[in-house]
């Protein structure tokens, strides 16, 4: 007798397999000690070396005028002040020594010394054209104005934004000294454009100095 073919046997489904997942732990930058501190921003010691000595000029020959006293304080000031900015500067200096610079960081490129012919020219031209009419007494007015400007341009090509609020104050000082000849108070013109101005870009040179974090 033959036996008939048993039917097969349903096999039991094997269990699902899940990929193993392994959660990587979180990975810590190794302190490898040679991270780069905030330092000034770059142009910053030419421009504040060029603001502090425009500063500093400005002190000197528009406080002629003051009492002896406070003509020797407006000085002591200044000469303090300008002193730090010479410290700050040349102390940022020595420290970016042998560090790489980045690409087009030169201060002293063509389009800088193209600046400084511009205000030259602006400045000697624009005083004698004054005095020619009758006016040398707004020569402090003109020079405010011209180097407050310049900082505009100077603010560009450093990629310094400081120096654009430095012009703006510096320029508006010196229409201010024109507004004050014009309206029958030429004694305030050296005070409005020559000293204010001084101790504002001597300020504004120290503040360029301050470190900014470059990471």
């Amino acid at each position: 007798m033959t036996q008939s073919p048993q039917p097969p046997q349903p096999q039991p489904p094997e269990p699902p397999h899940y990929p193993h997942v392994t959660e990587a732990a979180p990975t810590v930058p190794a302190n490898t000690g040679s991270e780069v501190p905030p330092q000034p921003a770059d142009g910053a010691e030419i421009g504040s070396l060029i603001g502090g000595a425009f500063g500093l000029v400005f002190l000197i020959v528009n406080s002629a005028g003051f009492s002896t006293f406070g003509r020797i304080a407006v000085l002591v000031l200044g000469i303090a002040a300008f002193a730090g900015i010479l410290f700050l500067a040349f102390r940022s200096l020595g420290r970016r020594r042998g560090r790489p610079r980045p690409a087009g960081a030169n201060p002293f490129s063509r389009s800088y010394w193209i600046i400084v012919a511009v205000e030259a020219l602006a400045l000697f031209g624009g005083a004698k054209l004054l005095s020619g009419l009758g006016y040398p007494e707004l020569g402090v007015a003109w020079v405010s104005v011209v180097v407050g400007t310049h900082f505009f341009a100077l603010g560009y090509l450093f990629r310094l934004r400081r120096f654009h609020v430095l012009a703006i104050v510096v320029t508006l000082l010196g229409v201010a000294g024109f507004l004050a000849y014009f309206v029958s108070a030429p004694a305030f013109t050296p005070v409005l454009a020559g000293v204010i101005p001084g101790f504002v870009l001597l300020a504004f040179g120290l503040w360029a100095l301050a470190p900014v974090d470059q990471r």
